[in-house]
């Protein structure tokens, strides 16, 4: 991988706010050398992240084993991945197997990155799964600000099975964009001549365990702590935020979790 990209992107990380330090220094801790970061980022709030450039498209079995490595630590994942080794802006089909756990690993998205005439572009190329079994429409966002950075732990059923700490740098403002492009229904967008779906409640409910940050099909005990730490952390009483912000997302998360019951049938 040139290093001109990783110094580059570490660059970028260095402009956050949230961010304490950026390297491109290799860990001496690790003893696999494919599990090496290209850069060790940590924040103000003494959390740490692994970022991992892919030039290549990386292996199912690697992406796995470095969860469950750097988790160990308390450490979060994060893979940024050439834009080129992912599906085109409209396209609509199947995943591949590493494409589709990193999909399930950031929520309904993939991190990339693309190098043009301008420079360095980060983009979130989005992966939404229409009515029909493994089809997805793929739709990218390419004006992705990179102004956040946050290490989470999420629990996983599918795929990537396991508690993982994961690496995040989207922030919640540009989240709760693609929650409403999503509950627009996106699928208006430029689609390379695929038919619109035939119905939304799909969408619906999958935007719906999107705006609680999980992953689609999550389990009742993960959408119940999903929705209770959002509900603390969005009430207008006690948030940080502003207070229509807060009352706005605040009735976003109650209003998922409800769909969310209903569609599952839960008490």
């Amino acid at each position: 991988m040139p290093a001109s990209v990783a110094e580059q992107i570490k660059i970028r990380f260095r402009g956050i706010q949230d961010v304490k330090f950026a390297s491109t220094l290799a860990q001496m801790t690790l003893t696999a050398r494919n599990h090496e970061p290209d850069i060790v980022v940590e924040t103000w709030m003494n959390s740490r992240l692994f970022v991992y450039i892919c030039q290549q498209a990386p292996k199912p079995r690697l992406i796995k084993s470095v969860l469950k490595q750097n988790s160990k630590s308390s450490i979060g994942s994060l893979f940024l991945v050439d834009a080129a080794l992912l599906p085109d802006d409209g396209y609509c089909g199947r995943l591949r197997d590493w494409q589709d756990d990193l999909r399930v690993m950031n929520v309904g998205a993939i991190f990339a990155f693309a190098i043009d005439e301008e420079g360095l572009r980060l983009i979130q190329v989005n992966m939404d799964e229409t009515t029909q079994r493994n089809q997805f429409i793929v739709w990218h966002t390419l004006d992705f600000p990179f102004d956040a950075v946050a290490v989470r732990r999420r629990e996983y059923q599918t795929n990537i099975r396991g508690n993982w700490y994961i690496g995040d740098i989207a922030s919640a403002s540009f989240k709760r964009r693609i929650s409403d492009e999503r509950a627009r229904q996106r699928f208006h967008y430029r689609t390379r001549g695929t038919s619109p779906l035939e119905s939304a409640q799909p969408e619906q409910i999958s935007a719906a365990y999107l705006a609680l940050e999980i992953e689609v099909g999550a389990g009742q005990d993960a959408v119940k702590e999903a929705f209770r730490n959002l509900a603390r952390k969005y009430h207008p009483d006690v948030s940080e935020h502003k207070k229509d912000e807060a009352e706005k997302r605040f009735k976003e998360v109650q209003s998922a979790y409800d769909r969310i019951k209903s569609h599952r049938r839960w008490r």
